[in-house]
This record gives structure tokens, C-alpha cells and sequence, in this order.
């Protein structure tokens, strides 16, 4: 076993994504179809960036649950940044949302800098939780739902398969 023990650390970071997605997590998906109407989001506190209203009609939005003791989440983070940064000036903002306390949030986010360069916040009473993820059906983290400008969530899935329905999203007229 010692002899492959090298070999176990990539395969797991390789692996830990699909063991999340296969695990009853927020499973991607590429199809674009109305998911309903996007409720607001009820915030206890924005960690980083300033309030944002996803019902505005203003922008097209990426509202992504994670936590901090989430192995998945914590790998999509720097894909969501490089998302954020690149479709900034097109009117995308990328929202995390965690129901964890502040005092674990805050300086989990705080370690993380540039590295997590997108608006951050904390769920009130679990309400936006409810909102999306038990009123769509969705039991595991990271899960992220795009909202377009017509305030509807266009799509629901994992953040690492985002790419696709984002770049369809900007497409359309």
C-alpha cells in the first residue's frame, strides 16, 4: 500500500467532485429551462460586496450554497472567481450563500481573498435556503442556480458545469 500511497492524493482531489455530484448533491446540468421565478434573498449579514437584490431585473445572477467544511465547495471557489472576472462587465454577479455563522464564515473568507473575489453571505434562519434548494428538490452542496434578467432561475446545478448555461444564458437576445 505505501508502494501507491503517492498516487492516492491526486485520484482523491480527481475523485471528490464526482463523489459529491454522485453523492446526492447538486448534480450539473447543461439544459437551460424555467425553473420559476427567483425569490429574494433573506441575508443575516453580507460577509463581502454589498447587498444584492436577484429580483432587480438589473443582472444576471449565480446565487451558489456552499460551507466551509465542504471539500467541493471549497473547490469550485476558485472557478467561481475566475467565472465572476470574467463575465463581470457583461452584468454577472456570483453570490455565495452559507448558513454558517458569521464567526466561522468571516474568517474563513477573509484567508481566502482575491482567491474568493465574488459577494458572500449568510442565510437568515436557513429562508433561502428553503427558498432554492428544498423548494427545488436539491439536497447537497455546492449547488448554484443562474437567474436571468427576467428575475426566472434559468438553471440549477453544480458550480464546476456552470460554464455552459452561463455562455448560452449571454447568448440569447
Amino acid at each position: 500500500m505505501k508502494k501507491y500511497q503517492f498516487l492516492i492524493t491526486p485520484l482523491l482531489a480527481l475523485c471528490l467532485p464526482l463523489l459529491g455530484i454522485l453523492s446526492g448533491g447538486c448534480a450539473p446540468d447543461v439544459s437551460l429551462q424555467n425553473q420559476g421565478k427567483a425569490k429574494e434573498l433573506s441575508v443575516s449579514k453580507w460577509v463581502k460586496g454589498e447587498p444584492v437584490d436577484v429580483t432587480d431585473g438589473k443582472n444576471v445572477y449565480v446565487v451558489e450554497f456552499w460551507a466551509t467544511w465542504c471539500g467541493p465547495c471549497r473547490q469550485s471557489i476558485p472557478h467561481l472567481t475566475e467565472l465572476q472576472k470574467k463575465y463581470k462587465d457583461q452584468g454577472v454577479v456570483f453570490i455565495g450563500i452559507s448558513d454558517e455563522d458569521a464567526e466561522v464564515v468571516e474568517p474563513f473568507v477573509a484567508k481566502q481573498g482575491e482567491q474568493m473575489d465574488y459577494v458572500v453571505a449568510i442565510d437568515q434562519k436557513g429562508a433561502t435556503h428553503k427558498n432554492y434548494m428544498a423548494a427545488h428538490g436539491q439536497r447537497g452542496i455546492p449547488c448554484s442556480f443562474l437567474i436571468n434578467k427576467e428575475g426566472e432561475i434559468a438553471w440549477i446545478g453544480h458550480p464546476l458545469a456552470l460554464d455552459i448555461p452561463l455562455k448560452q444564458l449571454l447568448s440569447q437576445p
